[in-house]
């Protein structure tokens, strides 16, 4: 059995070519909407497409079924447990023919490879995991999408956490030597996992897997889905574009073109013109343009993008030359397709920033921030996670996550100054600037919680630091 693993750190995705060593032909597993990059790695390793696989509708990225399916001649195995998305059911009569919906047990085979699927519902609704084996070989994987990860688990879903208790028990049965092939790896917002080298399998989930130890107490159970990351505030809208409605082709957009000075100008003067400034945050506060958000390209740059540009928003965007495409690839997997260009560093720098105007985000010292503290003349958010927040903050803060943030905009009271803080100040400074587009006074706490903690300044929780 051929197995190639394909990556997108930004969200920390993976995708899979599954590949029967005689035909050399494959099933592509959850695919972004990219069918240029899955042609050309498919022609690398000397495979041929022959079906795309979802595991569930995705909730962190815009999925690539129906873009395979127009630009490849290939079948789609879905899930048949939920309803088909809108793509399917407005063009019934064009991909009947073509798409396969997979109830749990149903099988199917690709060259000598047979699958079978597996109901395995808790993180979405009719998710399934399948199982591939090659019976020559007798190598067996489980593609487990968002249910079983490396060394964790994916988020139950409110009210589905005996499902998901009930899906991981299910796939705790399976041998030992089977290949677990997530849809995951550590840093995703669908859950948490524990990045491991190479592949892992069920013998090593069982032994080393914390969430899965908990699978027999109902209550050790409950707390590990306590203890998950935050959902982002853009899942929501992503699942709705996947199931509801019909994300453009990427043929159907324009490339995004370099921008002269006058003509980026002209488009940040623009109302529903959002600035993406991926610069390190000491050149962005030096000179950043007022309303721009500070989006460095890291872990944290999809839920802030996703969540803090509208659908009626366009984008340009400030970066390296050699990051555009970067760029470019991280709008289009959360579905921002309205980008009208960008401009590079060292053509911003350029700019005359005397008739512009430049954002005024800063940072306050500790003792600054304790004094407003002390006269009550703050409102003071945490934007790290749930774990963070548990092992100690600072007094009467509010608990406002970076995945979270955009959802909880009118419990901030605008008559007042916000003092943002996180880990050691990165997450706070891109959550001030997106607080200043949205018309809030607000500054990022120097050197985040732990100075605050070493200083003896009020805080609350079991406040000691993590060993």
């Amino acid at each position: 059995m051929i197995v190639r693993r394909v990556t997108e750190p930004i969200i920390a995705q993976c995708a899979y070519f599954i590949a029967c060593p005689r035909t050399r032909q494959a099933i592509l597993v959850d695919p972004v909407r990219d069918p240029v990059r899955y042609g050309g790695i498919a022609a690398e390793i000397g495979v041929t497409i022959m079906a795309v696989l979802e595991t569930h509708a995705p909730s962190d990225y815009i999925s690539g079924v129906s873009e395979m399916l127009s630009a490849h001649s290939v079948r789609a195995f879905l899930s048949g447990e939920t309803t088909p998305p809108t793509w399917y059911s407005q063009n019934a009569d064009r991909w009947s023919r073509r798409v396969t919906f997979l109830r749990d047990g149903d099988t199917f085979s690709v060259g000598d490879l047979q699958a079978r699927a597996i109901l395995t519902p808790g993180h979405a609704p009719g998710a399934l995991s399948v199982w591939v084996e090659h019976p020559e070989s007798g190598v067996h994987v489980i593609l487990t999408g968002d249910a079983l990860l490396p060394g964790g688990a994916g988020r139950a879903a409110v009210g589905a956490e005996d499902q998901m208790r009930d899906s991981l028990r299910l796939l705790s049965t399976l041998p030992d030597d089977t290949i677990v092939l997530a849809g995951h790896s550590s840093g995703s917002a669908c859950g948490r996992a524990v990045k491991l080298p190479g592949e892992t399998t069920l013998a090593i989930e069982r032994r080393f897997n914390r969430v899965l130890q908990t699978i027999g107490s109902s209550t050790d159970f409950a707390q590990s889905c306590v203890e998950q990351t935050e959902r982002p505030a853009y899942f929501s809208r992503m699942e709705r574009v996947n199931h509801s409605e019909r994300a453009a082709l990427l043929h159907e957009l324009g490339r995004a073109q370099e921008l002269e000075e006058d003509r980026f100008l002209q488009f940040v003067s623009f109302p529903r013109t959002v600035v993406v400034d991926t610069r390190p945050w000491d050149q962005f506060v030096l000179d950043g343009i007022e309303g721009a958000l500070h989006l460095p390209l890291d872990r944290f740059f999809a839920p802030m993008a996703a969540g803090a540009i509208g659908a009626d928003e366009r984008v340009v965007f400030i970066c390296e030359p050699d990051q555009v495409e970067e760029v470019m690839r991280a709008l289009h997997l959360l579905g921002i397709d309205r980008v009208d260009g960008w401009i590079s560093r060292r053509a911003y720098a350029a700019l005359d920033h005397e008739i512009m105007d430049l954002s005024d985000v800063d940072e306050i010292s500790q003792h600054a921030a304790h004094g407003l503290f002390q006269q009550r003349d703050c409102f003071v958010i945490d934007v790290r996670t749930t774990a963070e927040w548990l092992r100690g903050r600072i007094a009467g803060a509010r608990l406002m996550t970076m995945s979270q943030l955009s959802d909880q905009l009118s419990d901030i009271p605008r008559d007042r100054f916000v003092l943002a803080y996180c880990g050691a100040g990165a997450r706070s400074a891109r959550a001030c600037a997106f607080l200043k587009r949205r018309g809030f006074r607000c500054a990022s706490l120097h050197g985040g919680y732990w100075p605050w903690f070493g200083r003896g300044f009020p805080v609350e929780g079991v406040d000691q630091p993590a060993l």
